[in-house]
């Protein structure tokens, strides 16, 4: 889902910044880790506090709107505010053991908590596509177990985006903050989740459909129809030896590095080196989303001759100004304020564009030299973009295709920067064919389907079940589970999975075409539901993800597309084993 992938860098970096100005304002190191982001409801929420707490409600205002706070324990709340106002340590540690949270504790605690709320301000302003400010408002001593959750206190019942982390305070570490987000607000809520009733089940709400009649059952003892025919389309054979090509661009692209040292270093009067260069296929979301973080400078070098197009070079903005500064010959002093500052002002900017026009003038020698087609490279603007903000599906600043993307570290008179990185369009580097062998798309299987499994046991309508969205892989699972001897019913993400839940049920399979959100709300939603093993399967997992599925209640993970043989071992493993 890309508003999660959007949010979650910024809440990261949001992070950072509380982390750097709590410190400053407490004068001791304040440092934020085990961070988990996940979508809770109010209710899910207080139920897993225990203790007094003290909730900063936040209002969200500007272009996007809501109510959300900032939890911590009281205990916590009372050593930050004694921190602030310096208590000496045998006094705030008498204050902590008997909850003394008086005014002056109060008055200090709400102003980190201002700290907090212009944290994220900042941060979201910066790196956010809508303007949002985030404003502390008034603070709410209160126990969880009281707390009413069809009232607005001490916050909407709404669902929410959490972001739990621990936190540490000089040496010593002390509890979890939490800070709450409308989820709606910020995209995160599917249609369905926004408009439906809360319901008591963890997770995402869903709403359910009017009537749910079960589907029409074959008589008992039919036989299962197993698929007949099994086409696989195979990807086309690429048109020339591609490894080959690759190798050979990756030469090429070596001598522009050795080169761009050599003409860059010359101009700037210092030595610079360019190094760990890795050169890989990338597509837009995956650049900006997870490749690069920070305000970046790109130079557009249109390409012209045999081919044309545009490529594009990307530099931290930092290091732009530094590069700028280094040509300009400003004073070390200044150069290091200016950075520091962010200060991208004319004289240096020219300097900056300068230098892109000899990185051009070095890929245009090579490319014309050594390439297939000759072409050179023509820089032509100059933008300051913010990855966060860049909307994926526009063609602002790059087009929505994937690229060849060439990163390399520089090092410019001994000090490390940051990294430099060129994107080519792979299909004008006649590399789109990699792309599809490099990250092939699952081999299509085009099967019969087969009927609604019949019952195999007296009495048993039915004793696993398949949640799914995925109709190919349910049903290439649903088949392995009769020829095992199980019966097994399909469900979709909209069907009522509590009117299926049986005391004949041996285990529950979630069956994902994508590992997203809606996946791990359906996860909470059936963990929270039944205590039979749950297995999920879908493609593309990470650790993170993995991490997630098991918080949510996952016992086991099945990688898909999954071949006969994966599927057979996992129902050994997770059913046969477990009845033996």
């Amino acid at each position: 889902m890309e508003a999660q992938k959007r949010i979650d860098k910024v809440l990261a970096a949001a992070q950072k910044k509380v982390e750097s100005e709590v410190g400053v304002l407490l004068g001791v190191p304040f440092v934020l880790s085990g961070t988990l982001y996940q979508p809770v409801s109010k209710k899910d929420f207080f139920d897993n506090l225990s203790g007094r707490q003290i909730v900063a409600k936040i209002d969200v205002t500007g272009e996007i709107v809501g109510d959300g706070c900032l939890v911590v324990s009281i205990k916590d709340a009372i050593r930050l505010g004694g921190t602030l106002i310096m208590l000496p340590p045998s006094e705030l540690e008498d204050v902590i053991a008997r909850d003394g949270y008086n005014e002056d504790t109060e008055d200090s605690f709400g102003e980190i908590a201002n700290i907090i709320a212009g944290s994220y301000t900042k941060v979201f302003e910066e790196m956010y596509p809508q303007n949002c400010r985030f404003i502390r408002k008034e603070q709410i001593d209160l126990l969880p177990i009281k707390v009413v959750v069809d009232s607005a206190e001490p916050v909407p019942n709404q669902i929410y985006y959490q972001i739990s982390t621990t936190m540490t305070l000089g040496d010593k570490q002390i509890g979890d903050m939490y800070m709450l987000l409308p989820a709606a607000s910020f995209g995160l809520v599917w249609e369905e989740a926004a408009t439906a009733p809360i319901e008591e089940a963890k997770g995402w709400p869903e709403k359910q459909p009017a009537i749910q009649e079960a589907p029409p059952q074959p008589p008992e003892h039919a036989e299962v129809a197993v698929p007949q025919e099994i086409e696989i389309a195979m990807p086309e054979e690429p048109p020339f030896d591609l490894e080959k090509h690759q190798k050979r661009l990756d030469r090429l692209l070596k001598d522009c590095q050795e080169k761009m040292e050599e003409e860059v270093g010359a101009l700037l009067g210092c030595e610079i080196k360019l190094q760990d260069q890795k050169n890989r296929l990338i597509s837009k979301e995956e650049f900006f989303f997870e490749e690069v973080a920070g305000k970046q400078v790109v130079a557009n070098m249109d390409i012209v001759g045999e081919l044309e197009g545009t490529s594009y070079l990307f530099v931290g903005l930092k290091d732009a100004i530094y590069i700028g500064g280094t040509l300009i010959m400003l004073p070390q002093s200044e150069l290091d304020s200016v950075v520091g500052e962010e200060s991208f002002g004319d004289d240096t900017q020219d300097a900056y564009g300068e230098i892109a026009n000899i990185i051009a003038g070095v890929y245009s020698a090579i490319f014309e030299e050594q390439y297939i087609k000759k072409i050179r490279f023509v820089k032509t603007s100059l933008d300051q973009i913010v990855p966060m903000k860049v909307n994926v599906d526009s063609d602002s600043p790059v087009p929505n295709q994937q690229y060849y993307m060439s990163s390399m570290s520089l090092i410019l008179a001994g000090k490390k920067l940051g990294k430099v990185r060129v994107l080519f369009s792979s299909r004008m580097l006649q590399l789109d064919m990699v792309a599809r062998i490099e990250t092939p798309a699952p081999v299509k299987m085009e099967v019969k389907k087969p009927p609604v499994l019949a019952a195999r046991k007296e009495g048993v309508e039915f004793d696993i079940l398949i949640i799914s969205d995925d109709d190919n892989e349910s049903e290439k699972l649903a088949g392995v589970l009769a020829e095992s001897g199980y019966n097994a019913r399909i469900l979709s993400y909209k069907d009522s999975v509590q009117n299926s839940i049986t005391k004949e049920l041996r285990a529950v399979y979630l069956v994902m075409r994508e590992v997203n959100e809606q996946a791990f709300g359906m996860a909470i939603k059936v963990s929270s539901t039944c205590s039979v093993p749950l297995i999920a399967a879908g493609p593309a997992w990470t650790k993170s993800k993995v991490f997630k599925a098991v918080k949510y209640g996952v016992r086991d993970i099945l990688l898909t597309p999954a071949s006969r043989e994966d599927i057979e071992e996992n129902v050994a493993k997770n059913l046969i084993k477990l009845a033996a």
